[in-house]
């Protein structure tokens, strides 16, 4: 009898890293885009666990030079407006917020072997994991 076909999102096909695919995955988000960028170095055959790797790269890297540049535009703006660094500071907090709950539940999902595709990120993640 023929195996029923993997279901969409459960990693079923080895990975290069040596790795449980689940735990290479969740490795992607360990350390944010830098552990992303080591596992997509080394991942080449499981298009789950590059599609996680591109997802910390692209969305938690993202998130986070978002909150890189608030705080460096709140640094610029101390010498014109304290009400516009105040703005920018909490801004700041909020993405760091974001940036927090983002990293916990992709690490969460990765974990149990499912994906969570992040907004705007997700869809280029996934585009990028397929070349």
């Amino acid at each position: 009898m023929a195996e029923p076909a993997p279901k969409r999102g459960v990693m079923s096909e080895a990975s290069s890293t040596g790795l449980e695919p689940r735990n290479a995955a969740a490795l992607a988000y360990l350390a944010g885009p830098f552990s992303g960028v080591l596992i997509l170095w080394v991942e080449t055959i499981n298009h789950d666990v590059r599609f996680h790797a591109w997802q910390s790269i692209v969305g938690l890297g993202g998130i986070g030079l978002g909150v890189l540049m608030a705080y460096v535009l709140a640094f610029v703006l101390v010498f014109f407006s304290g009400t516009a660094v105040t703005l920018l500071l909490g801004v700041a907090s909020v993405m760091w917020f974001v940036l927090i709950a983002a990293w916990a539940i992709c690490l969460w999902k990765a974990l149990a072997g499912g994906r969570w595709k992040l907004p705007l990120a997700g869809e280029f993640a996934e585009r990028l994991a397929r070349r």
